[in-house]
């Protein structure tokens, strides 16, 4: 087997370590030496926070890095960014490299694709601009907006201050606080009875709905039958005495039915009626009363 010799081996050693050198300093600067990429480019006036082997997507997927950035000494606010996207994505003309700011990732490139059926070929260059970041957006839209309420908020704060400095504030709070313990001392009363009086009135109410039940039960299982057999020996006294009433054979039966002694009692009615008129009008026939003596009758 040939040997090399000692000067081979340090010269191969050295362009190695060269081609390492560059394969390095190139992936540090996000280049691909191996990859298949076409490189685009894209002009911009200002390139804040981006740097070389910044990320650049489209729809939120990677499809390439910065390779590099040079600023064009002969045009003022020219920057012009080289774009290394993968060849496999065919990028319409019209498309937009969006430079953005990120919060806390620095800056990155979105390409946003157009709709047209012609594509740019390697080397062309990208629209480009510059797409406001959160702080950009907070510096544009949001300030404005604080700086228009400031003074709304400062009458808001004034009210506020007056509203807690009004002494019926003070006192609308103190009745509040003595409603409150006077619904706690409401609440531990009702706590109380439903947990003592109303399970002793709950007791008192099965007292007596047994109670009433036994009642129930001895008026179910008097007797009856004795009741009912007084009742119609009454109803039997009370029918003999009305046939005694209406027989001629006693007392009260002639009494009341028998019309001689009716036309008898009612002659001698009239007939004392008359004595009594008469006494009334003629008194001296019946009664002699003399004031100084007796007279001697003739």
């Amino acid at each position: 087997m040939k040997k090399f010799s000692r000067e081979a081996r340090i010269g191969a050693s050295f362009i190695i370590a060269v081609l390492l050198v560059y394969i390095g300093v190139n992936f540090l600067k996000g280049r691909n030496v191996f990859s298949n990429s076409n490189t685009y480019y894209a002009v911009y006036n200002s390139i804040s926070g981006l740097s070389a082997s910044a990320s650049i997507t489209t729809n939120g997927y990677h499809i390439g890095n910065v390779s590099d950035i040079t600023y064009d000494f002969n045009t003022p606010d020219r920057i012009v960014v080289a774009l290394n996207i993968d060849k496999n994505l065919r990028i319409p003309l019209g498309s937009q490299a969006c430079l953005v700011n990120g919060l806390l990732d620095g800056a990155s490139i979105d390409l946003r694709m157009s709709r047209s059926n012609n594509y740019y070929m390697e080397g062309d260059t990208i629209a480009a601009m510059n797409a406001l970041g959160l702080t950009g957006q907070i510096e544009e839209v949001m300030l404005p907006q604080i700086t228009a309420i400031m003074p709304k908020i400062d009458t808001l704060i004034s009210s506020l201050g007056a509203i807690v400095g009004n002494p019926s504030i003070s006192q609308s709070l103190t009745n509040v606080e003595s409603l409150s313990q006077k619904l706690n001392h409401t609440a531990g009363q009702l706590n109380a009875f439903f947990h003592k009086e109303l399970p002793l009135l709950v007791t008192n109410l099965q007292g007596t709905s047994e109670n009433l039940y036994h009642i129930t039960g001895e008026l179910r299982e008097a007797d009856l039958q004795l009741t009912l057999a007084r009742v119609d020996t009454t109803i039997q006294n009370l029918q003999m005495l009305s046939e005694k009433l209406s027989s001629n054979e006693s007392s009260l039966g002639l009494l009341l039915t028998d019309s001689t002694f009716y036309s008898n009692l009612n002659g001698i009615c009239n007939n004392a009626n008359a004595l009594i008129e008469d006494v009334k009008q003629n008194p001296s026939r019946y009664i002699n009363i003399s004031v100084f003596g007796r007279k001697e009758k003739k």
